[in-house]
Order: C-alpha cells, then structure tokens, then sequence
C-alpha cells in the first residue's frame, strides 16, 4: 500500500538573531519544531495575500547592500 505525501521544496532564508529567537521562542513553548512555525506562517501569509498578489511598497531602506530584501 503506498502512501500519498506532499512534494515538497527545501528553502533556505536569512532571519535576523531577533527573528530568530522569536520564532525559536514560540516553536518551544508550542512543543513543534522551528520548520513546523515558519510553514504555519507561510501558509498564513498565502492565505491572506494569495488573492491580491501585489504587496504594498517597501519602505525605503528595508533592503541590503545589493538589492536583496533584508
């Protein structure tokens, strides 16, 4: 009997030591994993912009050296 699984892709993101710690904070006092957290706001983050695609604009100097977000 074979089991149906998710597909899915490894990511790999920079969180600042804050961000980190916050989300490290909130994985341990809920009993789940650091990966379990981040998927959960992913997953929360699609639910609420998936139908409006567009973000509001950035605000100036939210990104590091070359461009990339921060």
């Amino acid at each position: 009997m074979s089991e149906h699984r998710n597909k899915t892709t490894r990511l790999t993101v920079n969180l600042d030591d804050g961000d980190y710690a916050a989300l490290t904070a909130i994985a341990e006092k809920s009993d789940v994993s650091l990966s379990w957290v981040i998927r959960q706001a992913i997953h929360r983050f699609v639910q609420e912009h998936g139908a409006h695609p567009e973000l509001p604009l950035r605000l100036a100097g939210s990104f590091g050296k070359e461009g990339q977000d921060t």
